[in-house]
This record gives C-alpha cells, sequence and structure tokens, in this order.
C-alpha cells in the first residue's frame, strides 16, 4: 500500500526547514534536525523530500516570489520612473538579501557546497529574470530601452544580487543607496539634482 503524503506534515517540514536554514544556514542543518523539528523520523522526511537541495527549494522560491511581490507594490508607490528604478534596485539589492536573517544566502550556500551536476532552479530563475525584466522594461523610456538590452541588464542585476547576498554573508555593507543611485542615473540619465 503506497504511503499517503499530508498536506499538514509537508508544511510542518517546510516551516521547521525555513526555521533551521534562516537561524543556522544550509550546510549547519541536518535532515535529521529538520524532521525533529516538524516531529516526524528522517525516513518519514525523506519520503516527502528526496533531498535538502530539493527540500529548499520548495522554500526559496515560494520565499523569493513573495519577496518580489511585496518589493513590486513597494516600487508602484513611487511617484516617477526614477524613484522606481531606484526603489527596485534598492529592494533587490539591499531589502531581500536582508530578509529573514539573510536567507537569500542559504541558497548561495546550497549552490556552492552542491556538485555541478546537482541541479538548479531553471524555472524559478526564468521567473525571477522575467519579473524583474518587466519591471525594468515598464520604468524604462522607449529612448533608454533601445540603448540596452533588457534580457542582458536583468543579468547584470541578478548577478550584482547574488554578490550583494554574499557582501552581507561575509559582513561587508555597501553603500547599496548610492549604487542603485549610479545604476539609475546610468539607466536614465542623470538627474538635475546629481
Amino acid at each position: 500500500m503506497a504511503q499517503v503524503k499530508k498536506p499538514d506534515m509537508r508544511e510542518a517540514i517546510l516551516e521547521a526547514a525555513f526555521r533551521l536554514f534562516a537561524q543556522q544556514g544550509y550546510n549547519q542543518t541536518k535532515m535529521s534536525q529538520i524532521a525533529g523539528e516538524a516531529g516526524m523520523t528522517p525516513g518519514n522526511l525523506y519520503r516527502y523530500f528526496d533531498s535538502k537541495l530539493l527540500l529548499l527549494y520548495a522554500i526559496y522560491t515560494p520565499w523569493l516570489r513573495q519577496k518580489l511581490d511585496e518589493l513590486s507594490v513597494s516600487v508602484q508607490r513611487c511617484r516617477t520612473p526614477r524613484a522606481r528604478l531606484n526603489r527596485l534596485f534598492t529592494g533587490l539589492w539591499q531589502d531581500i538579501p536582508l530578509s529573514d536573517h539573510s536567507f537569500a544566502n542559504t541558497l548561495m550556500e546550497a549552490l556552492t557546497a552542491t556538485p555541478r551536476d546537482g541541479g538548479k532552479m531553471t524555472d524559478s530563475l526564468a521567473q525571477v529574470e522575467e519579473f524583474v525584466r518587466a519591471m525594468l522594461e515598464e520604468y524604462l523610456p522607449p529612448d533608454r530601452l533601445q540603448i540596452v538590452s533588457p534580457e542582458l541588464l536583468v543579468h547584470v542585476v541578478w548577478m550584482a544580487f547574488d554578490g550583494f547576498v554574499i557582501n552581507i554573508r561575509i559582513g561587508d555593507r555597501p553603500n547599496v543607496a548610492a549604487i542603485a543611485g549610479m545604476m539609475t542615473d546610468l539607466l536614465l540619465g542623470a538627474s538635475e539634482s546629481t
């Protein structure tokens, strides 16, 4: 008879794993700890998730989507394209990397510990890049869009995200506001107050 997976048990696993990953990081968190926190045996945990990396993906993807949705609302509150771009960059490069005990770093830690053929979140990455590309295309005037390739710009912006996540991990706190302002000026041209 096949084991029936229960939604409430899956949710308990996700909550326990999120807490432990956020507190201890990816490498220090063991599947046995997650199982204990979720009130089950490690064997039962593996019926829900084949690996710690797949478990992290199941948490990280909706977490990041929620953070991006929150950022989108925040960006929409800004009145001008300049303020919106600046808010977008600040959110991507400071607010999200700092969220939930720097939870974004957990993915960086996991990916560096995973063999090259261990798999990556290609669908999630494509969704994130599409989200950022759509926002950039919305806030950049047509004459500026002709100068940059939105697809390539998204790669640069997202690679910068990765760098800021790692900087926070090692305790380096660059002036994100100044960097976001400079990037906005590069894309829109310098403002009169600059």
